[in-house]
């Protein structure tokens, strides 16, 4: 039977997650081809994943996925299992491939189930720009979009970019891209390029590395938003050391399972007690508070302060009481 796309990319999820599920030992072609014999994806019945089959799905996984199989004699057998397992990158996209898996499996099954898993909207990903955008970096050629800013009055731009990586978040997909006409690198939100086609010009890969690593100090795509929030990128706001008081155990135990920022440190907590009604903790981050930033410890109300430095203390202040003349 033929296999089409997408039932090569859930044999290839499918794979990766019993690989991973086996830890460091790893799996032998022996125990896959077991768990093969009874997998959905198995529509052939086959009693064992063919050898070439094996190492073309094995191939496949690394080129897409940046995730090494590693191959390790052990007891006088090939056990395959995930190179840099505890890295920060591959566990980020293990769970994100993983969750995938799990929501694909029981769409197969199809029945009520399927009634029973909400999904946010992502509104960026319903278009074909973030499988274009894939295919551009990996074959590194150049996309020419069109692209409109929210900015009120902006016009849509037709821009040529390269571009060098995707970031999902809140909801929306991003493009990090270099804009050879500005010679400088630019965030674009899906959502917001109307077309996007490749071109027939490449650019080199390595050198859009270097480029980011001397003029942005980024050695990798994610050392670009380090130091950020999110996607909103403004050089003009400096780095420096924001301290935040979080009141009540509720948004306390928020902050400690589910950090800000990866910079995150608990710096201070005073407990429930004679003389202080209001536990609290202290979190410190090592950012640039851009605006999203500052809307997200807006979010909480009056159960975030900002204790320093005083200049941000006094601009997220400034914020509060604007809003609370909307109340009046």
């Amino acid at each position: 039977m033929k296999t089409n796309t997408a039932s090569l990319m859930a044999r290839y999820l499918w794979l990766l997650n019993i690989i991973s599920e086996a830890g460091e030992r790893g799996l032998s072609r022996e125990e896959i081809n077991r768990k093969w014999e009874h997998c959905i994806y198995n529509e052939d019945h086959e009693s064992e994943i063919p050898r070439k089959t094996f190492y073309n799905y094995k191939c496949e996984i690394e080129s897409l996925f940046a995730i090494t199989l590693d191959a390790r004699r052990i007891d006088g057998h090939f056990r395959y299992r995930i190179a840099d397992e505890d890295s920060l990158q591959v566990g980020q996209v293990k769970r994100l491939l993983l969750n995938s898996l799990s929501i694909n499996e029981a769409v197969s099954r199809g029945g009520e189930f399927v009634d029973r898993i909400l999904l946010e909207d992502i509104p960026s990903s319903g278009g074909s720009a973030l499988g274009v955008i894939m295919q551009a970096i990996r074959a590194s050629r150049a996309l020419e979009i069109v692209h409109k800013s929210f900015k009120e009055g902006a016009e849509a731009n037709v821009s040529v970019v390269y571009p060098y990586c995707l970031k999902l978040r809140e909801q929306r997909w991003y493009v990090l891209a270099y804009k050879p006409s500005e010679n400088d690198s630019r965030v674009y939100g899906l959502d917001r390029i109307g077309q996007c086609r490749i071109l027939e010009e490449e650019f080199d890969a390595k050198r859009l590395k270097e480029y980011f690593r001397k003029e942005k100090k980024a050695d990798t795509a994610a050392d670009y938003f380090r130091d950020y929030y999110g996607v909103l990128i403004d050089e003009t706001v400096p780095l420096m050391d924001v301290r935040v008081r979080v009141f009540t155990d509720k948004y306390v135990n928020y902050f400690r399972s589910l950090p800000l920022h990866s910079s995150q440190v608990e710096v201070a907590k005073s407990e429930k007690g004679p003389g202080n009604p209001e536990p609290f903790s202290d979190f410190v981050y090592h950012i640039h508070p851009t605006i999203d930033f500052t809307r997200k410890l807006l979010s909480y109300g009056q159960f975030v302060k900002v204790l320093s430095p005083a200049e941000y203390a006094a601009e997220v202040g400034g914020m509060v009481r604007l809003a609370a003349e909307n109340y009046k």
